[in-house]
């Protein structure tokens, strides 16, 4: 009829967690209970003999004194229903332990891939689909981490986090992709954090060093104008239309500003007035309106009655009526895109310009452009879109200051 309790870390074989959940164990006639203190310990600094954390853990003064008060009121308990020629069960204990902690079983706990999905199902009934996409692609990532291992989130701490970071490095992941990715997790995190599935007081991402993520320094990616040219006169066969379609699409980027493939798709010859493009960016909201260049409407006067052109209003043979709904408009676009992007790279490489061309390579080149011509930084932001010169001052860092290049070699 014995009674007995202690508590125990509850560590799982060949789990890529790091902290592990501090249980009590409730013993019974020989039957045991584990219910959790909704704390956590990695096992370096849990101490099975004084059944405690030692003080390299953060928390150690707020674990052990929970650990004491729930010892103590458990002892209690026994005494209390041994007074009464009874004995406390598994439920009554169980119902002081979590009085005392709000635990709960060790089943129950949220997993870290069922918030990761909960929250992209949100998403899409939204109609968000590009965040969706991106908390998509981070849980991909984070699965493959974990080996497909769906670990507790209250069990995730910043050893995981350092963990991940490395194993993206290991993968040969770029600054940029390791920064997407800790970034949508961390807001994911603070999303869980909102609807209250766990404490505030339980987040990892505190002590993370996101510093050198800040200003995620890229490849240049612009070309020359004399490159620009070479492509705008490259020789291609007529019958090509998929072709002539893509350096099409990259070269009315350039000659729009740096115009953005997505916006690019969605102009409707309603957004040409009086040789003057109008059109309000997808990204910004920002209304934009410019005198468009020659080349830009030479472009321009290919589409106007082509066979096969967009059924739909549309300037260019990207979306049709067909495309109805927000998903088959994402889907088209991401498709085509991907084909452009894979076509004007072939077409770079055989007229032997060696930096790979994508139509964001557009963008960078017309910044790069006007900079090299004496373009203030202003303008050049204003151009671009740019809610302020610090995100001008990160893009022009992204490709270079030509015009202080030049300067220097000048003067040296």
């Amino acid at each position: 009829m014995a009674i007995s309790t202690k508590f125990v870390l509850r560590k799982k074989q060949e789990s890529a967690e790091d902290q592990f959940a501090i249980m009590l164990q409730i013993i019974i006639d020989r039957k045991n209970l584990l219910v959790s203190t909704r704390r956590y310990s990695g096992e370096k600094e849990w101490q099975p003999k004084s059944q405690s954390v030692s003080k390299i853990h953060p928390k150690h003064k707020e674990i052990n004194l929970l650990l004491r008060t729930i010892e103590s009121e458990v002892d209690f308990m026994i005494i209390s229903f041994g007074k009464q020629g009874k004995r406390p069960s598994f439920e009554d204990v169980k119902a002081l332990v979590k009085k005392l902690t709000g635990g709960q079983t060790e089943g129950e706990k949220k997993k870290l891939f069922v918030l990761f999905e909960e929250h992209i199902a949100k998403l899409r009934s939204l109609n968000r689909l590009g965040s969706a996409e991106s908390y998509v692609s981070t849980l991909k990532s984070l699965k493959n981490f974990t080996n497909q291992k769906d670990p507790d989130i209250l069990s995730i701490g910043l050893s995981f986090l350092n963990k991940y970071e490395n194993w993206l490095i290991d993968r040969g992941c770029s600054i940029v992709t390791r920064s997407f990715y800790l970034r949508t997790f961390r807001t994911l995190w603070k999303a869980g954090i909102k609807e209250k599935y766990y404490p505030e007081t339980h987040y990892p991402f505190k002590d993370f060093s996101f510093s050198k993520y800040n200003n995620p320094r890229t490849k240049k990616r612009a070309i020359t104008r004399d490159q620009i040219e070479l492509i705008a006169s490259a020789v291609i066969d007529p019958e090509n239309d998929s072709l002539i379609n893509s350096r099409n699409y990259f070269l009315f980027s350039f000659y729009c500003r740096g115009l953005n493939f997505t916006d690019l798709a969605e102009l409707k010859w309603t957004n040409i007035v009086d040789e003057e493009l109008h059109y309000v960016r997808s990204k910004t909201k920002e209304e934009f309106r410019f005198r468009l260049h020659p080349a830009a409407i030479q472009i321009l006067e290919y589409y106007r009655d082509l066979k096969g052109n967009s059924d739909a209003g549309y300037l260019f043979p990207i979306l049709y009526k067909r495309h109805a709904t927000i998903q088959s408009i994402r889907d088209r676009k991401k498709k085509i895109l991907t084909r452009v992007n894979k076509q004007i790279k072939e077409l770079g490489i055989s007229l032997g310009i060696l930096k790979p061309i994508t139509t964001y390579v557009a963008r960078h080149s017309y910044a790069t452009a006007l900079r090299r011509n004496g373009i203030s930084k202003e303008t050049i932001g204003r151009s671009l879109g740019h809610d302020s010169l610090k995100t001008t001052d990160i893009y022009l860092e992204d490709i270079g200051d030509p015009l202080l290049d030049e300067l220097i070699n000048s003067t040296i």
